[in-house]
């Protein structure tokens, strides 16, 4: 496939994402879903929209959509049911739950049940050829992505950033074997993220919230487990998608073990992420961002190298 499609994926989506988050700005001001400061977690100088996460779905929406109607290959419907619909469905849970707060274990028994739904519908490693281990395997890691995603979303920039770049890392890797379905999955969702980005940089003018959060993390989660990068064998092919998410993982795994050896419990809210303890130390939000992107970048790019190296 011309790489031209791929650039017409992410611009179109980069720039439908940011007229429709511009529109999610203000109509949030106008029905007052914002998140105001409280001088503790929440620290910015004035009230937030928190439904960008609802533009960035919807702008997946119509980008899938429209990418079926343009190509004429009408099959590609059949990924409503195991990508989309999923997708569209995780958000709504995180919708309710930034509009009135939900039990934490009807959050995840939900996740898990969509991510069933994903596995059932062809999404899914293979690695023990145990169909109960791997189906363990593709729920955990779906369920984790999306958790570990909206962990990471606490610093203006940050859960966009990664998730633009993780992307961009998937959709070359795609584009590389020949996935092309996937890569332009993937180049949308950069196009997206970039599209929140530019008003979510700091200062940022609009949040996630917990919807747009777990709709990004479980996109990433679909388009990671669905790389076929044939030739490479166990471990380096499981290396592939764990290093096109070193950020959130590291992020997560810092600050459950953290809060766990301070005898905490691991999924309370707190300012103890990575980007808070490079902000303790003097950088700026900004700063903080790109030093995670630095390094997300270093993995990424070791990630497609060794896509290339066994291509």
């Amino acid at each position: 496939m011309s790489p031209l499609v791929y650039l017409a994926a992410f611009i179109g989506s980069a720039i439908v994402s940011t007229l429709l988050v511009w529109g999610s700005i203000v109509l949030a001001h106008r029905t007052g879903l914002v998140d105001a400061p409280d001088g503790a977690r929440k620290q910015q100088e004035r009230p937030i929209p928190k439904i960008g996460g609802i533009a960035v779905a919807a702008t997946f929406t119509v980008v899938f959509f429209v990418a079926v109607s343009l190509s004429g290959d009408f099959s590609e419907l059949g990924l409503l049911a195991g990508v989309l619909l999923p997708a569209l469905a995780v958000a709504a849970l995180g919708f309710i739950d930034d509009v009135r707060t939900l039990n934490p274990w009807i959050r995840l028994v939900a996740q898990v049940l969509l991510a069933l739904v994903v596995w059932a519908t062809g999404t899914q490693v293979n690695f023990t050829s145990i169909m109960a281990v791997d189906i363990a395997i593709t729920v955990l890691w779906i369920v984790g992505l999306t958790n570990a995603m909206n962990l990471l979303d606490n610093s203006d920039g940050l859960a966009a950033s990664t998730t633009l770049v993780a992307a961009l890392g998937t959709g070359a890797i795609a584009a590389i074997y020949g996935q092309y379905f996937v890569a332009g999955l993937a180049f949308a969702l950069s196009g997206i993220a970039l599209g929140f980005l530019w008003h979510n940089w700091a200062p940022a003018r609009v949040y996630l919230g917990d919807a747009g959060a777990y709709f990004l993390g479980f996109l990433l989660a679909i388009v990671t487990l669905r790389l076929r990068p044939v030739g490479i064998n166990l471990p380096w092919s499981a290396f592939i998608p764990l290093l096109l998410v070193l950020v959130p993982v590291l992020d997560t795994t810092f600050v459950v073990v953290r809060r766990l050896w301070e005898r905490r419990h691991p999924f309370t809210p707190g300012r103890d992420h990575l980007s808070h303890v490079l902000i303790a130390r003097g950088l700026s939000v900004r700063a903080s961002v790109a030093v995670l992107q630095a390094v997300l970048l270093i993995s990424v790019g070791a990630a497609v190298a060794i896509a290339l190296a066994a291509a």
